[in-house]
């Protein structure tokens, strides 16, 4: 009987532990190590920042920068980009970046933040979602945004671009109070400070508005010298590389140039629009801009200049802050005030370059050095194009000439006008039926009539 009991308890004893281990791997079955049901929203803002880099300073950048006249187009699709025959299909590319890896992640990181009370996170994603926001409003004007990135909402409507921009300057506002200092910036590099970065991006909109009281307030907080935000690409390997080079040299070699752009021109002390005078020598620049004679006869320079492999990319700088004060003063009528700014600038390239000296005010107007038909008229002018030149590669540019009605007078590469806006994509066109539909590459922007 005693050996019959032990036989007995000990197969008991081994039912149960079999029947405990099926529950066991019944439970594990049930959970995919593979899939993730959640993120940490600290490690969820890297990925939201890259996704504003590449907005700025990818395809975006560079389809902005031929419009604009700082690229030309040398080889296969880019020779079409830059005669102005473009569809919708091309711009699917950084529109599908925007939203899914930038507005989306933005969106779920705020919402984190808010539960976890991480004020200093809520800031920074929703500064970087303000700029994502910015930048494709700009370019593509009407877009999806209060019903963008909702599960809910399979067609999300287009808002205005007036209100996307207003959107946009109430988030910052919010923003800038919420963070300081370089807070989680994996993806970004410099001494920056995330209030003055909200409202320099603040100023920008306001120029978008045509409020230029509104923009200079704004850029008297904004990014001080010595604070520019950079995209960071200090590590020299592929994947972290500056991506203009990453596309110029690694990826696609002279499909892009500076050849025949009107940027060079400006550089260029033999050229008949060059911004050269006894107090402006642009050689220096001209040869951290261009390089001679590689895949084109002048590329951007990618080797040793603005787009080598760890140039970081400036996404929000001191001197444009202080051209957007420059061109508010001068519009005020304040001449001096907007000379100082100027100033302030070429003293910044002085350094960077070499070859700047200070402009009086008597160094412009009709028979002055830096000519116009007023003093006021001559001041504006280089002020307007220090800034294209000044912010070579980034998108800006390419909004000012719209905002400004081409006031600098670049020359077309077909036909007589510039292209006003990037067209809506044909992915979003064929799975959102709130999609604008038949716009044109020369439709003009809401803001920019």
């Amino acid at each position: 009987m005693k050996k019959i009991s032990i036989i007995f308890s000990v197969g008991v004893t081994a039912m149960m532990v079999m029947s405990s281990c099926k529950k066991d791997m019944t439970e594990i079955n049930k959970t995919n190590p593979n899939q993730f049901s959640d993120s940490d929203p600290t490690l969820m803002i890297t990925g939201a920042e890259l996704a504003n880099v590449i907005l700025n300073e990818g395809e975006a950048a560079r389809l902005a920068g031929i419009f604009a006249g700082h690229f030309n187009g040398y080889d296969r699709q880019f020779i079409s980009y830059a005669q102005y025959n473009m569809t919708s299909g091309d711009f699917n590319t950084p529109w599908g970046n925007l939203y899914t890896e930038g507005i989306a992640q933005c969106r779920l990181i705020e919402a984190k933040a808010a539960k976890a009370n991480n004020q200093s996170l809520l800031g920074v994603a929703m500064i970087n979602e303000a700029q994502l926001l910015l930048a494709a409003s700009g370019l593509w004007g009407d877009i999806p945004d209060k019903e963008a990135c909702n599960d809910a909402i399979s067609n999300p409507k287009f808002d205005k671009m007036s209100d996307v921009t207003k959107h946009c300057i109430a988030m910052l506002d919010s923003a800038a109070n919420l963070t300081s200092g370089t807070d989680y910036s994996a993806a970004f590099a410099g001494s920056f400070d995330w209030a003055e970065v909200a409202n320099t991006l603040k100023a920008r909109a306001y120029l978008r508005l045509g409020d230029y009281s509104g923009a200079l307030a704004a850029a008297k907080k904004g990014v001080s010298a010595g604070a520019d935000m950079f995209a960071n690409h200090s590590t020299e390997t592929p994947g972290a590389w500056n991506l203009y080079y990453d596309f110029l040299d690694w990826n696609r070699g002279g499909y892009i140039s500076c050849d025949g752009a009107p940027i060079v021109g400006m550089l260029d002390t033999a050229s008949k629009s060059s911004k050269n005078n006894p107090k402006t020598d642009e050689t220096a620049r001209f040869d951290y801009y261009f390089l001679a004679d590689n895949y084109t006869p002048l590329d951007p320079n990618m080797y040793t200049g603005i787009f080598a492999p760890t140039s970081n990319f400036a996404m929000v700088s001191y001197v444009e802050n202080e051209l957007i004060m420059a061109e508010c003063y001068l519009r005020a009528g304040d001449n001096a005030n907007a000379l100082f700014h100027l100033n302030n600038v070429r003293k910044e390239h002085e350094a960077n370059y070499g070859g700047y000296k200070d402009y009086v005010l008597s160094d412009f107007g009709p028979t002055a050095m830096v000519k116009g038909p007023t003093e006021a008229a001559a001041l504006g002018r280089e002020i307007m194009v220090e800034k294209y030149v000044s912010l070579f590669g980034q998108l800006e540019p390419f909004c000012d000439l719209r905002r400004t009605k081409n006031a600098i007078g670049i020359t077309p590469y077909a036909g007589t006008k510039l292209p006003g806006c990037f067209m809506v994509p044909q992915d979003e066109i064929n799975a959102n039926t709130n999609a604008p539909k038949g716009g044109s590459l020369f439709d003009v922007l809401e803001l920019f009539k």
